[in-house]
């Protein structure tokens, strides 16, 4: 059962991403199709998505016009500049580049790599600084109001832990500017590609 819940799963995902539409099939230009499809870094299997979507139509697909294509998208998809945006964004490679283009695609994708890495822990520590000043100002908020308009849940900080937090506060502020440093720098490097 759970077989057969698995396969029409695939079969309805597969369905509902056409690759071509049917006007795109009508004009038959294969050769637009095959350099849109390599410059987005797809493998040849995309070419039979493709003749699938358009066998919908009764439209027969030109693999050679399509390959031709391809190899010509792929020109502008195996470069390092591209390598460097596509890892930036966390995309993935299907091994689609040849050889000589490969490395420097490579390149480019661990650099783009490096830098996503270097955001993601940038927003993590903005995300831990926020917190903790949100929880100084809220304890500031309370020591300067009447205590009896808070709940008996609500507690005010000890100086221990108000020390404890500027001091958790003044390391992740060193991690933040550390991580913002290496944003910039992995960015300067990917601008040379």
């Amino acid at each position: 059962m759970l077989l057969r819940c698995a396969c029409a799963m695939a079969v309805l995902a597969l369905s509902g991403c056409s690759t071509v539409s049917k006007s795109e099939c009508q004009s038959g230009d294969w050769y637009d199709i095959g350099v849109r499809d390599g410059a987005r870094g797809h493998g040849e299997e995309r070419f039979l998505e493709n003749a699938k979507a358009c066998a919908k139509h009764g439209i027969s697909a030109d693999r050679e016009r399509w390959l031709d294509g391809r190899m010509r998208g792929l020109e502008r998809y195996c470069t390092a500049r591209n390598g460097f945006e596509v890892g930036a964004e966390n995309g993935g490679y299907a091994g689609v580049c040849p050889r000589p283009d490969e490395d420097a695609f490579l390149h480019g994708l661990s650099l783009g790599k490096d830098l996503a890495g270097a955001r993601s822990r940038l927003a993590h520590y903005d995300h831990e600084i926020h917190e903790i000043k949100e929880k100084l100002n809220l304890d500031s908020d309370r020591d300067s109001k009447d205590s009896s308009d808070h709940s008996k849940d609500e507690k005010p900080l000890t100086d221990t832990q108000r020390i404890a937090l500027a001091v958790e506060l003044g390391v992740l502020i060193t991690k933040r500017e550390a991580a913002l440093r290496d944003v910039s720098e992995i960015q300067e490097r990917g601008g040379e590609l």
